[in-house]
């Protein structure tokens, strides 16, 4: 249950965050916090992960969903099973992230960014949460399958 909720407040999270940058700010606003570290803007993406394949929102949103679809598989067969809590929890931040930025692709046709880093070339890119959590999710994943790995090598 507790995989479940994880991934139900990242959307709901995510979610208010998204409908609150739509409402409040304009495509050219921009504001520094954290003494300029990052900054708060709205930015439509139509594409995936840095606008790749903009041009092709059809495919990108079906992809996106298949993917998507997939992991919600695993997740449903792995979940009832005892152990595997760092495969549950990178499963439960990827489909939170994953959940919020394909709704958002499927309701609006583009996903809300709204957070860049104002360090060198990351100033240039915007993020969501939702990138967030799909990352460190799938750094954790990556985590579990290597320490999985090992159970499988031969003495």
């Amino acid at each position: 249950m507790l995989y479940i909720f994880i991934v139900y407040a990242i959307v709901k999270i995510e979610n208010s965050i998204k409908n609150y940058i739509e409402t409040s700010m304009n495509l050219d606003d921009r504001e520094d916090i954290l003494k300029g570290w990052v900054s708060i803007r709205k930015h439509y993406n139509e594409g995936a992960f840095l606008q790749f394949m903009e041009k092709k929102k059809e495919l990108v949103k079906t992809v996106s969903c298949v993917l998507l679809g997939i992991l919600l598989l695993v997740f449903a067969l792995l979940l009832p099973k005892k152990g595997n809590r760092l495969y549950k929890l990178a499963l439960a931040l990827i489909l939170g992230g994953g959940f919020s930025n394909v709704g958002d692709r499927l309701l609006k046709g583009r996903v809300v960014d709204y957070f860049s880093i104002n360090v060198g070339k990351l100033k240039k890119i915007v993020f969501n949460l939702a990138d967030i959590v799909i990352f460190i999710g799938s750094l954790l994943l990556l985590l579990a399958s290597l320490g999985n790995q090992k159970q499988f090598e031969q003495p």
